[in-house]
């Protein structure tokens, strides 16, 4: 592990954390970023929306080289802090309404959010270097399980599933590149750890996106070739895939997809809350990350009560996506002036 200072963080460890951001997306439903049928084409939108996010990355990617950081100016942080909290609720009711359908049933999905914002209130307070070290450990189970679950599947892979290739129309696989675009978390993250990194972490950010989403490539594209139609019948076909490989006696790897699964999911919501804390200046600081934390819980059952699954409208992620992702960086990089203090902190 590179050194990198008291409170900084090494650029291995922003691949890490992004990469994790990124796959714990498609680990589970998979169907909640995509539209239309399962099919091939969902495959090839993939790498679409792979191109299309470091396209629009740009501006931050820029913001970040140029020391123009949005985070800087004091209300647009604010706006900031709301949407990590926004998207940790997201993502907590991902996590809460997969684990209600399929760890347990008979337990209502805001019971398994209010497990998880208990442990992310806690861990969050660990600080950035605690937060980057777990995340070395999560992404070598989760990486390693994705490997052995795929290439226990290739008995059951068929290419005559495969086609046709294009099923859905031209409407449907362009929703399908936003979906999957728009759910991203990565760029406001970049933005806002970049001051922590030891070195600049465009690098790791570019390379973690195309690794996530060549991953997600790979997942989908296996499981339409093994599952075929019946694909289209999954809620969370990514589960069901690790249900069919088999080793030996431990006949499924579903256990271990879930198992690892949690950690990814439990380290990105402890990413968020973090992100959101540390830009409030607080005296009481266990206030603020159980404050925060409690908001997200709130937005995460509200999602998985009162929002049913087939009512989620894609505006709910492009919109904030395109202002906190796009629209504001690029703003930030043509109307402020560079932040001299950055270099003294690079230095320091």
């Amino acid at each position: 592990m590179v050194r990198s200072g008291k409170g900084r963080i090494a650029p291995i460890s922003i691949f890490f954390l992004l990469y994790i951001s990124r796959i714990v997306v498609s680990l589970t439903s998979v169907q909640s970023v995509t539209a239309g049928n399962m099919s091939t084409d969902v495959a090839v939108s993939c790498i679409m929306a792979m191109v299309l996010e470091l396209l629009l990355s740009i501006p931050a990617i820029l913001c970040c080289v140029k020391k123009k950081n949005p985070f800087d100016i004091k209300w647009i942080k604010w706006f900031y802090i709301a949407y990590f909290i926004y998207l940790t609720g997201v993502n907590i009711s991902r996590f809460s309404y997969f684990a209600s359908s399929v760890i347990n049933p008979e337990t209502s999905a805001w019971v398994f959010s209010l497990l998880i914002a208990v442990c992310v209130a806690y861990a969050s307070q660990l600080g950035i270097e605690g937060i980057s070290r777990f995340s070395g450990f999560a992404f070598v189970l989760i990486v390693a399980t994705i490997i052995v679950g795929l290439l226990f599947n290739l008995k059951n892979y068929n290419e005559i599933n495969l086609y046709p290739i294009i099923v859905n129309d031209k409407q449907t696989i362009f929703k399908n590149v936003l979906y999957m675009t728009s759910s991203s978390t990565e760029i406001p993250i970049l933005l806002c750890l970049t001051k922590k990194v030891s070195k600049s972490p465009v690098k790791a950010y570019a390379l973690s996106v195309a690794c996530a989403f060549i991953t997600t490539f790979l997942l989908l594209l296996f499981i339409n070739a093994t599952m075929g139609d019946a694909a289209k019948l999954n809620d969370f076909p990514v589960y069901t895939l690790f249900q069919m490989a088999k080793i030996g006696l431990f006949e499924r790897l579903d256990a271990f997809l879930i198992s690892f699964w949690i950690f990814g999911i439990f380290l990105k919501a402890v990413l968020l809350i973090y992100c959101a804390s540390s830009n409030v200046e607080s005296k009481k600081t266990n206030v603020k990350y159980i404050a925060f934390t409690t908001i997200g819980l709130a937005i995460a059952v509200f999602f998985t009560e009162f929002l049913s699954k087939g009512n989620s409208s894609i505006w709910m992620y492009i919109i904030p996506y395109l202002i906190f992702c796009l629209i504001i960086p690029l703003l930030t990089l043509v109307f402020k002036k560079r932040n001299l203090g950055d270099e003294l902190l690079e230095n320091f």
